[in-house]
């Protein structure tokens, strides 16, 4: 009885690993003195406690919705939502006035939005807490991210592109005038990939400028060179971008195209100056951000027809646990899929418990044990699907006569290029991912 009371007893934080924060202020002492605040704060446990056990299940994102009787809690573990138990409102507030305190907000307003960051280690690792809330009609939604010190992608390979398209890419974002395209569906990798894809451009030679908004929360890429505009001001990239092409860059780096002007100005100087321009846009697929961009950009369809050559579309996905079992596919499943007989010999599906054993003499019947590396979840990290299309004529003329997604489909089918989902299957093939992790991707 005294063990199970003890059991009772322990507060939240201590049923997982130990963790830290650095809090955010203007200087050490502000900073040590919202720090102190906060571990008097009867919730700071709840507090330690949610970050401890979203980090140590490899979670990045955390989501709470606040209604009036209760903090609905919701962790992202490689994208993939997991609902924790939920939180009393008495509790979660405390717990949120901590959180508003270590990230230097004003734990009072409950309706503005507000963003911050504060810093915390946690099983040996440094990370930032990016913090972000915002009123609701029902309360009050939060989310909370994981952002390591270092970032973990050096190379198109590390986020899975394969050895051809690699150099497909590298090609044609490393051409002396043309318009490239980064694209990807929300949440799709859109940001990751900028940053690897840029990288992975011979900026050491050529000169690339970026025109992004103040206080961007795009990661830094070495040698090329910023310039910022101020949105809240209502200035544009076309407001300054006249400015910077006086500076004779090669490569005209613009994250968000913002408006008409900008879209033409980019499309002129790509036709007109023979330059490089990289934009990029939300889209499921290759060849709906050729239309999102007209669509909502509403450049000279001519200019931007004449303008565009390649477009890289990316789509995240969970990668199979090394629990994950092998099995035989029946050949109607390999026809399904597009793969030829005798090209495989198995495909790999997430781990399926074994049946359960008899019950021993006192009637207990013991349970598998989950993969010690995945949890029992039977995915572990993920990487990306991607979709590379060459613009050629037939595309450029199909924008300016018949800008329409199924005939933009047919030319691109027409010439070779493999869809999101024929890439997909490579990667079943392989034994990367499953079939139905792949079919919730492109659901």
């Amino acid at each position: 009885m005294a063990k199970k009371n003890e059991e009772v007893q322990r507060q939240p934080h201590e049923y997982f690993p130990p963790i830290s924060f650095t809090a955010a202020g203007p200087d050490n002492a502000s900073q040590q003195g919202a720090l102190i605040q906060v571990r008097q704060s009867p919730q700071f446990t709840f507090a330690m406690a949610l970050l401890a056990e979203a980090y140590a299940r490899r979670a990045d994102r955390i989501l709470l919705d606040y209604t009036r009787d209760a903090v609905a809690r919701r962790i992202f573990v490689d994208g993939f939502p997991y609902d924790l138990a939920p939180q009393d409102r008495p509790n979660g507030d405390g717990m949120l006035a901590c959180f508003k305190k270590l990230a230097n907000l004003n734990p009072a307003e409950r309706r503005a939005k507000q963003e911050g960051k504060f810093g915390a280690e946690c099983l040996g690792a440094k990370f930032s807490v990016l913090f972000a809330s915002q009123g609701v009609p029902t309360g009050e939604r939060v989310e909370i991210k994981f952002a390591p010190k270092k970032f973990p992608f050096a190379t198109l390979e590390d986020i899975g592109m394969r050895d051809k398209m690699r150099d497909q890419f590298k090609s044609l974002i490393n051409r002396q005038q043309g318009m490239v395209i980064f694209s990807a569906p929300p949440a799709g990798g859109l940001s990751t990939f900028w940053k690897v894809g840029l990288e992975a451009a011979d900026r050491f030679v050529r000169d690339f400028v970026i025109i992004q908004p103040k206080n961007t929360t795009d990661e830094e890429i070495i040698n090329i060179n910023p310039y910022s505009y101020d949105s809240v001001a209502g200035e544009t990239p076309d407001t300054i971008l006249p400015k910077v092409i006086l500076k004779q860059p090669d490569t005209l780096v613009v994250p968000e195209l913002t408006n008409p002007a900008t879209a033409e100005l980019l499309c002129k100087q790509v036709n007109q100056e023979g330059r490089m321009a990289i934009t990029r846009v939300q889209a499921r697929e290759a060849t709906e951000a050729l239309l999102r961009v007209l669509a909502a950009y509403k450049p000279p369809v001519e200019e931007f027809a004449k303008a565009v050559t390649m477009v890289v579309n990316c789509r995240l996905i969970r990668k199979l646990c090394e629990c994950k079992q092998a099995f035989e596919p029946p050949p109607q499943l390999l026809q399904k899929l597009g793969i030829p007989p005798g090209r495989v010999q198995h495909l790999y599906r997430e781990w399926q418990p074994p049946p359960p054993p008899p019950p021993d003499q006192k009637g207990k019947v013991e349970e598998p044990k989950p993969c010690p590396k995945c949890g029992g979840i039977t995915y572990y990290g993920r990487t990306a699907i991607f979709e590379l299309l060459e613009v050629n004529d037939a595309i450029r003329e199909a924008l300016v006569k018949t800008p329409q997604l199924d005939t933009l489909r047919q030319i691109v089918r027409k010439a070779g290029t493999r869809s999101i989902q024929e890439e997909g299957v490579l990667l079943v093939a392989k034994g990367t991912v499953s079939i139905t992790e792949l079919q919730r991707v492109l659901k």
